[in-house]
């Protein structure tokens, strides 16, 4: 069996050190221990480990300390963080400094293997570069990294892994492209990565969305007119077709179009030439189309309302953007990456970027973001325009963002009073039981002291309320 990689662990206590090293030399990885995290830094330079796996509270130097000097030596190499005073802000500042992961004390020796090797799967999957912010695509001629005006497509889910390999893909190709994905998932952007990782990069990107537009109008922007072919052509017109000759056009929301506009996309899309409104003349035009729902087309398909010759046509390659509800992992990289870049528009003072409050954050992981992505960039600009010192909390976010998390912990209608009762208790008993581990520190024996229970009541309620990992 061939050694799954070189790992370096970082921890002052020397027990805790030697079960990491033997539990990971067992898979087998290559281990590498230093119980000093100044000759850990050290180390990460001579040994040039894949994957960091550091304590977080340790004298003389943090694992924060550790993981930011790690990258500053090797962008690429993996840091997991091992904690057992886990919180919302361990998870965002530890991801700010560019943190694959951490895990949670006490861990099972599964736990700790499986996050290991995940590591270094998404290292390998993303060229040896796999930060939360998945920030360059790969074509077959040159590293293509995404312009200011795309933005950059934030996240670290499998989820998100499956696109990025995806777009790496499709991008050097010719291949027509679906994307499908609720409103606000970013497919967009997606398209705008596809063609700036493309051999078509420098030619014309063109979006058009065609739910926007009446029938007659969408006609005459796609394939253009002739001068009088219809009231108001006063001047001929190329179409975006013309326009984006060479190049690549994004047609959003492809459903929206009528039986009609779909059979000219079609031609379109079998000839290679367009004919303006009112014309006669046929133009070349080579051009990479890039569709995009938010319904399923091969539904449409089968209830006559899309032809399935043209959604075989768009269909070539299919990327599936998942909605934010399940990328839980990437709402608060995502949160934090939109207050970072609001913050320092709106502060002219020079202050530091806020960090977002424990209590914010849980508003934001509860809410089930029906606008996706862009629903979750406007509420940290209003963050970002609110907050007046260091910390958004809750009273920074839209009062529907906390109506409906508080609606979490009502009883549903019709709900008997035992019902009601039993779902109160288990609210408070949860809130009282994340105050106390909160105040120790994530102790459960000193919690349990203070609380007048065994230690054993105190993990067997963490377990029923799913709470490890969050105090």
């Amino acid at each position: 069996m061939g050694i799954a990689g070189k790992v370096l662990i970082v921890d002052d206590e020397i027990e805790a050190l030697e079960n990491c090293r033997r539990i990971l030399c067992r898979v087998p990885f290559d281990c590498v221990v230093s119980s000093d995290p100044a000759e850990a830094i050290k180390l990460i330079e001579r040994e040039r480990p894949g994957l960091v796996l550091t304590d977080l509270r340790m004298p003389r130097l943090d694992g924060i300390e550790v993981l930011a000097a790690a990258k500053r030596t090797d962008p690429s190499v993996q840091v997991v963080l091992l904690t057992a005073h886990a919180t919302v802000e361990t998870a965002v500042t530890a991801m700010r400094y560019g943190a694959f992961d951490y895990i949670t004390k006490p861990f099972t020796s599964d736990e700790l293997v499986q996050v290991a090797r995940r590591a270094f799967d998404i290292k390998t999957s993303n060229g040896g570069d796999a930060a939360p912010y998945l920030a360059e695509v790969s074509s077959g001629q040159a590293q293509v990294r995404w312009s200011e005006h795309t933005g950059r497509l934030v996240g670290n889910s499998p989820a998100m892994h499956e696109v990025v390999k995806l777009i790496n893909r499709v991008a050097p190709t010719d291949s027509n492209v679906l994307v499908y994905g609720e409103s606000g998932t970013g497919k967009e952007m997606v398209a705008r990565l596809i063609h700036e990782a493309s051999l078509r990069v420098n030619r014309p990107f063109i979006p058009l969305d065609c739910a926007s537009l009446p029938d007659s109008l969408l006609e005459s922007e796609l394939f253009g007119h002739e001068r009088g072919a219809f009231t108001g052509a006063h001047v001929a017109k190329s179409g975006l077709f013309e326009a984006a000759d060479e190049g690549t056009i994004f047609l959003d929301e492809v459903s929206g179009m009528t039986p009609n506009l779909q059979a000219r996309l079609l031609r379109v899309l079998q000839e290679r030439h367009v004919r303006r409104v009112g014309g006669i003349r046929l133009t070349p035009v080579d051009v990479r189309v890039i569709a995009a729902s938010n319904q399923d087309l091969e539904e449409l398909c089968k209830q006559g309302m899309f032809r399935q010759d043209l959604y075989y046509r768009l269909n070539v390659i299919s990327i599936m953007l998942p909605p934010l509800r399940s990328r839980g992992g990437d709402i608060l990289l995502l949160a934090n990456e939109f207050l970072t870049r609001f913050a320092q528009r709106v502060r002219s003072d020079g202050h530091a970027v806020p960090t977002i409050a424990s209590s914010a954050a849980d508003i934001l992981m509860r809410y089930s973001w029906p606008g996706n992505v862009r629903e979750l960039q406007n509420v940290m600009e209003r963050a970002a325009v609110l907050v007046d010192g260091a910390m958004v909390r809750s009273e920074h976010l839209p009062e529907r963002l906390v109506h409906s998390t508080e609606k979490d912990v009502l009883p549903p209608e019709g709900a008997s009073f035992k019902q009601a009762k039993q779902q109160a208790v288990e609210a408070f008993e949860r809130e009282f039981l994340l105050e106390l581990l909160k105040r120790n520190d994530g102790h459960m024996s000193r919690a349990a002291r203070e609380a007048g229970v065994d230690r054993k009541t105190i993990e067997r309620m963490v377990k029923k309320h799913g709470l490890r990992g969050s105090f």
